[in-house]
């Protein structure tokens, strides 16, 4: 039998990012910034993003001071797989999370796709953190 002889403690930045993750798997709503000429996408140092909350209230106190003439929407799942996804993979634009914490996660719109609409069969993919 093989023996544990070194166990190394998680680190708080795992956790919090596996707590992220699984938030997202099971809050079944998203929120995204919307304007009447469209949503919300930024330019970070390497890709355009299209940002995306859990609640409204985050995504609210983000507008008031980056984008204040956006407002919240909700984003159903099938708005965003059917709608949204393929638009974004169409125009290269990373989802990304953003968060109460001021951290901002990147997803691939496959990532998306496991993580928000999973399959049963399908293998998980890992988020990029920035």
């Amino acid at each position: 039998m093989k023996t544990i002889r070194n166990l190394q403690p998680v680190s708080k930045e795992l956790i919090l990012k596996i707590s992220i993750l699984k938030t997202m798997m099971y809050c079944g709503v998203l929120w995204g910034l919307y304007h009447h000429q469209g949503w919300a996408i930024t330019l970070d140092a390497e890709d355009y993003i299209f940002p995306f909350w859990h609640n409204s209230v985050q995504a609210c106190r983000y507008a008031k001071v980056h984008w204040p003439n956006y407002t919240p929407k909700k984003i159903t799942p099938q708005e965003f797989e059917n709608a949204l996804l393929p638009t974004l993979t169409r125009l290269k634009v990373m989802p990304a999370l953003f968060n109460a914490s001021q951290r901002t996660f990147k997803l691939s719109t496959l990532q998306m796709r496991h993580f928000f609409f999973r399959h049963p069969k399908q293998q998980p993919f890992l988020a990029t953190p920035i």
